[in-house]
């Protein structure tokens, strides 16, 4: 995250205001990236933002999604000539450069006044605007109590039903319960909202894909907003034909080689492969990561191919990462950690599921333990007060469950990604990193560049990959052919320090005098 990363200042910045990293600190770091042996850097969008304090309660736009001017480069974070120096001193070192973009919505509007700001999109046509009837644009925009309206894209409505007032008043907090299928982090039976949750007992929540929620409406998903940020119609072709010259425009001018796309699953399919097949029919094709924040396993595969046609080139892997956090971390703040929390069980089935042909290219799935949207991984506990208390317990304080998810993560199939900050051990949610001086000798800092090590000298990165061992406290796989020189097998658990795990045996398999065996 460009604002995080680093300025000229050593004073440590968080929140929800701007703390002024810039692009030029991103090209004065990169060796410090590339040291720990990075292929790529995916760093947040660069156009120009709407500054801040929204009126409603999201605080500023340090961090680049609410989009006011598409046609330049925010200023906060420094120029056009800027951002080309970095992607070029990024290419110098060997590595790619992934920049990260929003499609689905602009910044924050409330009123006509603020939408005439929003370049080149000022104008309500522009915009979805479900169940607005005889209502001005600016009734529609005001951020009002229970909303019902701008009508959500997440949420009651949405994701799942919505409840009415008796006199007939769409409630947009469902009676303060949401989404919700519990409304406390301890997922005792007790505690599930029984008739009045809003699906199965093994989601935290209904969110996006998750069909089993009576109520869900796709349409809706589609085409509602996010809170107080306009989504955007790709209906009408003056939006489509711009945001796919956009594109365009910003990977053939700055030479990037991916994109990352947020909010990919709030963007109609069809849009999405245009764009796609646009990028890759380039003489230097660039593939789309797509957002999914999704644990359905087939709607989130949906992305990359349905019914035969390409959708994204690759995906953030959120049905496994919702799987691992809670998996090796104990969190329990996931859509899954009802039941996944100290329970590799589901990771494993879910690793199994994703290797039986239903996603186009599982190589080009984006794995991870946190990020931008999440607590870094060092600060994933596993009991609190609330979903918003200071907690204990869990990755956060214990070192052996962060190096078994880190083990996962870096030699899982996919790509890893791993968020500024946890190499120096950093806990809080966008936390700025330059306080920590840049250190290379933190054990974390240490440890990811031995893990990326292993994954070049043993070409990890498109090998196969073999469950072999799931269940509770442990999960065995393996990379690489079966009896290759250069295969991997990777054990890890998700037990406390000082515990002496049973391996499973792994049957069938003989080590052979010379084999190495790496310990973490």
């Amino acid at each position: 995250m460009t604002d995080r990363f680093s300025r000229d200042n050593d004073q440590p910045c968080e929140g929800d205001n701007w703390c002024n990293g810039t692009l030029k600190g991103i090209t004065a770091h990169l060796d410090y990236i590339h040291g720990m042996g990075w292929d790529c850097i995916w760093v947040t969008p660069v156009v120009r933002n709407v500054y801040g304090p929204d009126q409603g309660e999201s605080g500023y736009g340090y961090h680049g999604y609410w989009a006011q001017d598409f046609y330049e480069i925010d200023p906060s974070f420094g120029s056009k000539e800027d951002l080309k120096e970095l992607v070029s001193e990024t290419h110098r070192r060997g590595m790619c450069f992934i920049l990260d973009v929003v499609l689905n919505h602009v910044g924050p509007v409330h009123s006509l006044k603020e939408l005439s700001r929003i370049k080149p999109f000022n104008d309500p046509g522009f915009f979805n605007l479900l169940n607005i009837s005889g209502m001005t644009f600016d009734d529609y925009a005001t951020k009002a109590a229970n909303w019902p309206y701008p009508v959500q894209a997440l949420g009651p409505g949405a994701a799942c039903w919505l409840d009415y007032t008796e006199d007939g008043i769409p409630d947009g907090t469902n009676n303060g319960t949401y989404c919700n299928n519990y409304l406390t982090n301890n997922y005792s039976f007790e505690n599930y909202l029984q008739d009045r949750a809003h699906g199965p007992a093994y989601l935290k929540y209904c969110g996006t894909g998750d069909y089993i929620c009576p109520g869900y409406n796709e349409t809706v998903v589609l085409n509602g907003w996010f809170y107080d940020l306009p989504d955007l119609n790709h209906s009408v072709p003056f939006v489509r034909h711009f945001l796919k010259e956009w594109v365009l425009h910003m990977v053939k001018e700055y030479h990037v080689d991916g994109l990352r796309l947020d909010t990919a699953s709030y963007i109609a399919p069809d849009f999405l492969a245009e764009v796609q097949d646009m990028l890759l029919h380039l003489a230097r094709p660039v593939p789309i990561f797509g957002e999914v924040t999704a644990v359905n396993l087939s709607y989130h595969a949906s992305f990359q191919s349905r019914d035969g046609r390409g959708i994204l080139a690759g995906l953030s892997n959120f049905p496994l990462t919702y799987s691992a956090i809670p998996g090796y971390c104990g969190w329990p703040n996931a859509i899954l950690s009802p039941i996944a929390q100290f329970d590799l069980t589901y990771l494993a089935s879910a690793t199994q599921e994703q290797s039986s042909m239903l996603y186009a290219d599982t190589d080009l799935l984006m794995n991870m333990m946190d990020n931008q949207d999440e607590m870094p991984i060092a600060g994933l506990y596993h009991t609190s007060a609330g979903p918003f208390s200071p907690g204990e317990g869990g990755c956060q304080d214990d070192r052996s469950l962060l190096l078994n998810a880190w083990a996962w993560l870096m030699f899982a199939k996919g790509m890893p990604v791993v968020t500024w900050g946890d190499e120096q051990g950093n806990p809080f949610y966008r936390m700025s990193l330059w306080q920590h001086g840049w250190k290379t000798d933190t054990w974390q800092y240490k440890l990811l560049r031995r893990m990326n090590h292993i994954r070049a000298r043993r070409q990890l990165g498109r090998t196969a990959a073999k469950v072999q061992h799931g269940s509770k406290r442990l999960f065995v796989f393996q990379r690489g052919e079966p009896n290759s020189i250069a295969g991997v097998w990777v054990f890890t658990n998700n037990l406390p320090s000082g515990s002496d795990p049973p391996l499973p045996a792994c049957t069938g398999k003989t080590f052979s005098l010379g084999s190495s065996l790496t310990y973490l």
